[in-house]
């Protein structure tokens, strides 16, 4: 998946407010969650062979948040890592040496959880993740349902490459 179409796949996921309000959430809430799934095009037109680098490079990623995981103001690389956001506290990378994508233990390079074969990868499953938990936090049982959220997460880890990949996703949904 491309920078382009990961932003443009963001953009039709849609936030319930009727059901949000029934929950008893601010507007002001709903409004900021609206906001996580936009990233608007910041210009410069950067190129890369990492979706992932074109991404924060070329949009504004400020407000961009899928479950935990939020984007950096800009790429850094150190050593064998590109640096392009976190999950809570730890670092999301692209490993240069595999081209695959890794969570880190904050300011170390231990990794923590694969979390995709490469960048692209990546994104699709994440962009599909958020889908799940935007409709998961609107629509009662969905949370609740053990089954279906490891069934769901191990489905982003199929898109991220394969059984490898599920202990993120698990992570990330909670399972």
């Amino acid at each position: 998946m491309k920078a382009s179409e990961f932003v443009e796949g963001l953009k039709g996921i849609s936030v319930r407010t009727d059901l949000l309000k029934k929950q008893g959430v601010s507007d002001q809430f709903i409004e900021g969650r609206k906001r996580s799934y936009l990233a608007a095009y910041k210009g410069g037109g950067s190129v890369s062979q990492y979706p992932l680098v074109e991404l924060v490079e070329n949009y504004d990623c400020s407000n961009l948040e899928i479950g935990m995981i939020t984007f950096d103001e800009r790429i850094e690389q150190k050593g064998r890592f590109i640096f392009f956001g976190r999950f809570e506290v730890d670092d999301l990378a692209v490993d240069l040496i595999t081209g695959s994508v890794v969570m880190l233990e904050c300011g170390l390079d231990h990794i923590l959880y694969d979390c995709a074969r490469n960048d692209s990868s990546f994104l699709d499953a994440i962009l599909n993740a958020a889908i799940f938990l935007e409709r998961r936090s609107g629509e009662e049982g969905l949370y609740e349902n053990e089954e279906l959220n490891i069934q769901r997460a191990e489905w982003f880890g199929d898109i991220a490459g394969g059984e490898k990949y599920y202990d993120f996703y698990k992570m990330m949904l909670g399972v």
